[in-house]
């Protein structure tokens, strides 16, 4: 279960938003099946005491373990409401949001990454992630309450290194740079967004700091997104898939442009987005749990398994941006669609 700090980052992608996206009650974890990596020193000792009060595997019994998981899922439920409203928040903010809105909803945002950033963190959810890692440590890996320990266990090991007043400025700096964003676009004006993108960076680097520094500055960052994966790891991967790419890329250049005149005529506003929202349906995206709205750039984002929605942008001469754009993000939801109910509020 991930969750994002910027919840209005999933909701707004653009190129130059900063910083990099983090998640709201979980920075990035340390890998996808239980890695490790040192914690910095200040958290040994938070770990040391939650690991010092976890109860040994024989003193629980199934229907304390029972009560102890549905204590976990209570809580987990309770910082998913939180995500999925900033979410709420950071989707009108890219579609309906009068512009005069974007400092309060800045701040709202921000308020509500900062306290589900502190809930996840709370002790107590660590001495029950720990108690529970050990109750359900005979379980396969299949397993989906052990799963779900686990995978918690690794984010609240990861988050509890961020100071709470670092993930409210980070959300803060998100909001402004986007809104910076929307209006710079269109003159594209990069100049008033660079020092924006500067101190987004720096924020960057601060997180990176925070949650324990690897070989490349960067590391724990791709590793948040990519759990287990470093920017040593990702170098080598390109320098892999290099030479086939260029290779690729060279014979499709020696074939020649292909005539796509037929996709730059005047193709209404209206009917545009109706023929992109058919084809998605068409696809699999379930209307009755989803909808799709215009912003600035093309979007996904989950505020539960029941509410996936898409935005895309449409330009009169270009069917192929608001079509392809919207078909893209249609991939995104129906994997959102296709997530088990009974996993709603534990993600």
């Amino acid at each position: 279960m991930l969750r994002e700090t910027l919840a209005s980052s999933k909701a707004k992608r653009c190129p130059l938003e900063a910083p990099v996206e983090v998640r709201m009650s979980k920075v990035p974890a340390v890998s996808k099946v239980g890695g490790k990596r040192t914690p910095a020193p200040a958290q040994k000792s938070k770990l040391a005491a939650t690991k010092g009060s976890a109860q040994p595997n024989s003193a629980l019994t199934s229907r304390s373990v029972e009560k102890r998981l549905a204590e976990l899922k209570a809580r987990l439920g309770e910082i998913a409401d939180l995500s999925a409203a900033a979410a709420v928040l950071g989707w009108d903010q890219a579609t309906y949001m009068p512009k005069g809105g974007a400092a309060a909803r800045g701040r709202q945002s921000a308020t509500l990454n900062r306290i589900g950033h502190e809930k996840f963190t709370d002790p107590a959810l660590g001495r029950l992630l720990e108690t529970l890692s050990v109750a359900l440590d005979g379980r396969g890996p299949d397993d989906d309450d052990a799963a779900l320990v686990r995978v918690t266990r690794r984010d609240y090991e990861q988050s509890v290194k961020v100071p709470a007043a670092l993930v409210e400025r980070i959300s803060v700096h998100g909001n402004k740079t986007y809104n910076a964003w929307t209006q710079a676009r269109p003159a594209n004006d990069f100049d008033s967004v660079a020092p924006l993108l500067k101190e987004g960076v720096e924020m960057s680097r601060e997180l990176a700091r925070a949650l324990g520094t690897g070989h490349h500055i960067m590391d724990p960052l791709v590793d948040g997104a990519e759990p287990g994966m470093t920017v040593a790891s990702i170098r080598a991967l390109f320098d892999e898939l290099r030479p086939p790419l260029v290779a690729l890329v060279e014979t499709a250049k020696a074939a020649g442009a292909s005539d796509d005149a037929c996709l730059h005529q005047h193709f209404p506003e209206a009917k545009q987005l109706a023929f992109g929202l058919k084809m998605a349906e068409r696809f699999g995206y379930d209307l009755s749990r989803g909808r799709q709205d215009l912003s600035p750039h093309p979007f996904c984002t989950t505020f539960s398994v029941g509410d996936v929605r898409i935005t895309t942008r449409v330009k009169p001469n270009d069917l192929g941006d608001a079509l392809f754009s919207t078909l893209h993000e249609a991939g995104h939801a129906m994997y959102e669609q296709g997530v088990s109910p009974a996993f709603d509020r534990t993600r």
